[in-house]
């Protein structure tokens, strides 16, 4: 069968001649889709775009826009690269920069100080500590919490929050707890 008559059987809703399109454009789409990153996907999500664009394209052909094959190459480009946007999108960026929880382990606190008394853990942490730090982390070690030690020292709950968190790393550190 030709290509005019697949499509024209595709653009009457026959799956068949449709699928035999697909098939056929599938290396075309496959060339397409290496040239691209997607951020954040892999190769193939790349060619599932190009395929989204082939199917467009042969949905919406018409033989007074030219060759089928130069408007199929033009829809898969577009779509593939509507892709390649939309994922460097600064919306995106949280997305794209992800760890997933499979691949982080939860650490518990008594971990990090596994082997060493309170008083010596304090010492060594209170050691690489900024004057602020060590404040935050003294009212922290208290039993205060964020609002409170936010109110004490004057400054946001992020504030103290971002604080705590940077207690924690260079905490990790100093224990030799890097990899946790």
């Amino acid at each position: 069968m030709s290509e005019k008559e697949l499509l024209r059987l595709a653009a009457e809703g026959d799956s068949r001649a449709m699928e035999s399109l697909l098939t056929a454009y599938m290396g075309m789409v496959k060339a397409q889709a290496r040239r691209y990153y997607i951020v954040g996907a892999t190769y193939e999500d790349a060619s599932q775009e190009g395929m989204i664009g082939l199917y467009k394209a042969i949905s919406t052909y018409k033989e007074e826009k030219g060759k089928f094959s130069a408007y199929a190459y033009a829809c898969v480009k577009a779509a593939i690269l509507d892709a390649v946007k939309a994922a460097s999108r600064e919306k995106n960026r949280p997305l794209n920069n992800y760890v997933p929880l499979d691949k982080t382990e939860l650490v518990a606190e008594e971990d990090l100080t596994e082997g060493l008394d309170g008083g010596e853990i304090t010492e060594k942490i209170c050691a690489c500590l900024s004057q602020a730090e060590s404040r935050i982390f003294s009212l922290w070690a208290d039993g205060m919490s964020y609002a409170e030690i936010a109110q004490e020292v004057k400054k946001s709950v992020k504030y103290v929050d971002n604080a705590l968190q940077r207690i924690r790393r260079k905490a990790k550190k100093v224990l030799g707890r890097e990899e946790l």
